[in-house]
């Protein structure tokens, strides 16, 4: 087994801070280590008298259970000093498997295994602690790594739906994207999406965009009317979405009746208007009203900062782009998990009356979309697959992604260019 590549960009020690723990996700924890609980005397935490610790998989695979949950959605053995009882009172070891590996986020590319954060973490946003090549050793004793080789750098990478590029080209690209992204380049992340936009589609003539292009990804304007832009557009921003209009309990196998169900809601989400409970945000979240707030047509200065990171370990760590989908729709989705932070970050802005989208918004707007959107199975694989890939492969539908939840208006740009002149 070859030892996986980490993240040098992105440091990581936990803070304690018990976010991880007090989520509405499910928390699997394997029989044996369910069991060693019952068989412990927890007899010093009152906080568990009288409690189920666990009940079966609600997806019911075999040899695992579910955690059960204390007061909300907090894990019932998070104590009161936002330690986890069970590796107080039993060891690291004796914790479910996905807490032992959090926030370590692998992924498996072509040729190797990678190693990055997921940036739900507090801690991964604020890039505080230790490097990961210094914890080498709890990583690859946490994080398994599939046992099948890889398909190595022979493999032609799918592009989109009809065009493919070898394995160096798509490392080009890749490197391009996350160049991009780095600190060297300039511009706000719409404008760094839509240089990403402009080399996939001149690929592979030259990786990079020229001088015309650069000029025009600088800007990136929402129109004055949100919903004029394709529906196709605006039904794959609802289904990024989707899974924060769920209710927030233990949710498992999505059978075919629930697939069915999925469809009105989400064309009623893709009509950008209504209100809905938000599971991220806490409450109900009315999108016309969040969509008329008035807010400033740039992220501050430690949100923009904080995203290009995530994205760029994105790209790093090739999620989803060249895996599961193709390279296009890979980016597209990206920048539907973009959108959807601007636009929870935008509904907190709302909340607070705020004119500035600022950095703490954004860092938990990141928060919710790394926990139940981005690093969950998503809608696309539960139903119209191919209508949903289709559409993630088109361009210029990212290109209308884009704008869909871009700050700066047209009404904003025509007065700007008018003062100037």
């Amino acid at each position: 087994m070859n030892l996986p590549l980490l993240d040098e960009t992105t440091p990581f020690s936990c803070g304690s801070c018990g976010a991880c723990c007090d989520q509405p996700w499910r928390t699997m924890i394997e029989a044996d280590k369910a069991r060693a609980l019952d068989a412990h005397d927890f007899g010093a935490y009152p906080q568990l008298s009288g409690k189920r610790f666990y009940r079966p998989a609600a997806d019911g695979r075999a040899g695992f259970f579910d955690l059960a949950k204390g007061e909300g959605t907090r894990c019932l053995f998070l104590d009161h000093d936002g330690l986890c009882i069970i590796h107080k009172e039993l060891g690291p070891d004796a914790k479910p498997a996905m807490c032992r590996q959090f926030p370590f986020l692998p992924s498996r590319t072509w040729t190797d295994d990678r190693v990055s954060v997921n940036y739900g973490c507090p801690s991964a946003q604020a890039s505080r602690g230790a490097a990961l090549a210094d914890q080498r050793g709890q990583i690859e004793a946490s994080t398994p790594r599939s046992q099948r080789p890889h398909k190595g750098a022979g493999v032609n990478v799918r592009l989109d739906r009809t065009r493919t590029i070898r394995h160096s080209e798509y490392e080009s690209l890749m490197e391009r994207c996350m160049a991009i992204f780095g600190a060297a380049e300039s511009g706000s992340v719409w404008s760094r999406f839509a240089k990403v936009l402009d080399s996939l589609d001149s690929w592979p003539a030259d990786g990079a965009a020229d001088d015309d292009r650069k000029a025009s990804a600088d800007e990136v304007i929402a129109p004055a009317n949100r919903s004029a832009l394709p529906m196709p557009s605006r039904l794959l921003f609802a289904s990024t979405l989707y899974p924060d209009t769920l209710p927030s309990e233990p949710t498992g196998k999505v059978g075919l009746v629930k697939r069915l169900m999925l469809l009105p809601r989400l064309m009623s989400l893709g009509q950008l208007t209504g209100v809905y409970a938000s599971r991220i945000c806490g409450r109900n979240i009315d999108v016309d009203a969040v969509l008329r707030h008035e807010v400033r047509p740039d992220l501050a200065a430690g949100a923009t900062a904080l995203l290009l990171r995530y994205f760029r370990s994105r790209f790093w760590q090739r999620m989803i782009v060249g895996t599961r989908l193709p390279v296009v729709a890979g980016v597209h989705q990206h920048i539907l998990d973009f959108g959807a932070i601007v636009f929870l970050s935008r509904a907190q802005a709302a909340h607070r009356n705020e004119a500035v989208i600022d950095e703490s918004s954004v860092r938990r707007a990141l928060t919710g979309v790394e926990f139940h959107l981005a690093n969950q199975a998503r809608v696309h694989e539960q139903t119209l697959k191919g209508w949903f890939i289709s559409n993630l492969c088109n361009l210029e539908l990212a290109r209308s992604s884009l704008r869909l939840m871009a700050l700066r208006t047209a009404g904003e740009a025509a007065a700007a260019a008018s003062f100037s002149s």
